[in-house]
């Protein structure tokens, strides 16, 4: 009997088997365009972890290792001071880089509520994401 995780899997990678031919055109289009390793910070911020949520049920569900745990690129408290201009860090997680980077470029159209220049957004992780608060310096 198989269970469902595994069913999950396997039929994911049947789907993407079937898909690939045809998206093999357009990721080599995409891939032109999406350089995050190469995107830099537009405005000069303070990034700080203000919490790591951890979502197990979802990551039973959905991950490879059910059991990861809360993201481990960051530290609750820790702090980025990041100048205009500036490369993502070595070591930083790339989705949330990607994030930040989009949110600050556009901190007054995407978060309206933004109260003094600062924001609080979540990485696009969706089973152990980090909140982060970034203020505008």
């Amino acid at each position: 009997m198989m269970d469902r995780r595994h069913f999950c899997k396997i039929a994911g990678l049947a789907a993407g088997a079937i898909g690939l031919s045809r998206a093999e055109g357009r990721a080599s289009i995409l891939s032109r365009d999406v350089q995050p390793s190469h995107r830099t910070m537009r405005r000069a911020c303070v990034v700080t972890v203000m919490r790591k949520e951890c979502y197990m049920d979802l990551q039973a569900l959905y991950l490879d290792d059910p059991e990861s745990g809360a993201c481990s690129a960051f530290s609750v408290g820790e702090k980025f001071r990041l100048q205009k201009g500036a490369a993502c860090p070595d070591g930083f997680c790339k989705m949330a880089w990607e994030m930040l980077c989009g949110m600050v470029g556009n901190i007054n159209e995407c978060s309206p509520s933004a109260v003094d220049g600062v924001v609080v957004a979540a990485c696009p992780d969706g089973t152990r994401p980090v909140i982060f608060r970034i203020e505008i310096v």
